[in-house]
């Protein structure tokens, strides 16, 4: 009888041991998103790439792409603080716009259009998204697949 209790004791102990090791598993870890800036857009039918640019205030939040021998894209949102659509108007010092101007020195002010941002990192102060604009001045001027990634502000 002492030898049946010592030999079930040693099988639960045995059972005990390789029932509780854990599997180890080993992962790759996965690759960082692109953190690379861009910005570019398609001006009157012309896939342009800027420089981008970001900052902030209180009450706004403006985007600048540069291109240095085409065109200068600013576009300015107010009270903007995360991800969403905002609609650009004509400049009247209350709501979002965009100002275009080339370097031969004609400009353009949005009479319509959209800014969506789809990241708005806070933390890392990073922004991401998109943009459409309809804008008069000097002729008429179509931004069309305008999109920005990874500016910092």
């Amino acid at each position: 009888m002492k030898h049946t209790l010592v030999r079930i004791t040693a099988i639960a102990v045995v059972l005990f041991t390789l029932g509780s090791c854990a599997k180890k598993t080993t992962s790759t870890p996965s690759t960082p998103a692109s953190t690379t800036p861009s910005f570019t857009a398609t001006m009157n039918g012309t896939a342009t790439t800027f420089t981008g640019s970001a900052s902030s205030g209180a009450n706004y939040f403006q985007i600048n792409g540069v291109n240095t021998s085409t065109y200068t894209v600013e576009l300015f949102l107010y009270k903007v603080s995360s991800t969403g659509t905002y609609s650009l108007a004509a400049n009247n010092g209350s709501d979002s716009y965009a100002v275009i101007s080339s370097q031969s020195g004609q400009s353009w002010t949005s009479t319509s259009g959209s800014v969506t941002i789809s990241t708005y990192d806070a933390t890392n102060k990073l922004v991401s998204g998109t943009f459409n604009i309809t804008a008069t001045g000097s002729g008429s001027m179509s931004v069309t697949s305008g999109s920005f990634a990874n500016i910092s502000f």
